[in-house]
């Protein structure tokens, strides 16, 4: 039986696995290949991601006959479509390339109707209905992006001015200062200079440990992406029974009280809606047990890394 390469690459992370069939051969994972925001890096991070998943399967390139592509990205605009198309068949010609987004709503409901909602580093929604597909959100984050980390990160920054200003009342702005390093005019003029996507998300998860304990400001902003999150989950059932989240966000506590029947995948298990799309005919019982072999080998690297 052939063997196929499926990769899932996002802001924060790139993951990718070898298999054949039903069965994971290796599994890489790098740093973000989101060729929007981090440029040429993208390539780096797909080729090691690519490279360690061979290396566990003791494979080469040449060997893997199919491969899918699912990135950050794809289908934002016509040209960002066409750079990362391009940059995938630089690596891999014939491979199938597709939106993140894609591969979260196959993850979740394989080829059923339904919809899943990305919540990571950025933000994007998808609705399978049918067997045809429909984009929600994915403006990025200088016009969307609501309910994501870098959304979090933006507006707490944003809050700890309001509280410099005397507006509200909380520590983020000692926390701004705490995290970068700097005081908080310089962390502004920084990432006004250089805006750094990636990086001003990270801080979300100190905008969430704040709302934890009740710091006003933070609680606004997590309130924000707690209601930007339901809004999107509420435009879906209007078309579809069934809807999924994933991504960093929904580890936030808040965020998971908020939606507490909502089925949650971590953001590396996308890369098995992206195997998904190359199988085919996916019964639920065989992407469990995909997601059961991930969890395995992916502990298995965790062990190895420590010894």
């Amino acid at each position: 039986m052939w063997k196929g390469l499926a990769v899932e690459g996002g802001g924060t992370k790139t993951t990718a696995v070898v298999f054949q069939g039903l069965e994971i051969l290796g599994l890489g994972i790098s740093g973000s290949s989101n060729f929007v925001e981090v440029g040429k890096r993208a390539e780096h991070s797909l080729r090691k991601a690519i490279q360690r998943a061979l290396d566990m399967a003791n494979l080469s390139l040449a060997e893997v006959e199919r491969a899918s592509f699912a990135l950050a990205g794809i289908g934002d605009s016509p040209n960002f479509t066409r750079i990362g198309e391009n940059l995938v068949r630089s690596i891999f010609p014939n491979s199938l390339v597709v939106n993140d987004g894609v591969a979260a709503v196959k993850l979740a409901h394989l080829n059923m109707d339904g919809g899943a909602l990305v919540a990571g580093t950025g933000n994007v929604g998808y609705i399978q209905k049918a067997g045809e597909l429909k984009k929600l959100a994915g403006w990025g984050w200088f016009f969307g992006d609501e309910g994501s980390a870098s959304y979090i990160g933006k507006r707490g920054i944003a809050m700890a001015t309001r509280a410099l200003d005397g507006l509200i009342e909380s520590r983020l702005p000692e926390e701004v200062e705490r995290f970068f390093g700097a005081p908080i005019r310089v962390v502004i003029e920084r990432l006004t200079k250089r805006p750094n996507k990636r990086v001003i998300a990270s801080f979300a998860k100190v905008v969430d440990r704040l709302a934890e304990e009740g710091d006003p400001g933070a609680r606004i902003v997590m309130g924000e992406a707690v209601a930007y999150i339901d809004s999107m989950l509420t435009r879906m059932r209007k078309e579809v029974e069934r809807v999924a989240g994933t991504g960093g966000v929904f580890r936030s506590r808040m965020v998971r009280q908020a939606f507490p029947n909502l089925k949650v995948y971590e953001g590396y298990q996308t890369v098995i809606g992206s195997m998904v799309m190359l199988l085919g005919d996916v019964k639920e019982e065989d992407r469990d047990e995909l997601l059961k072999q991930l969890e395995r080998i992916k502990a298995r690297r965790r062990q190895g890394s420590r010894s």
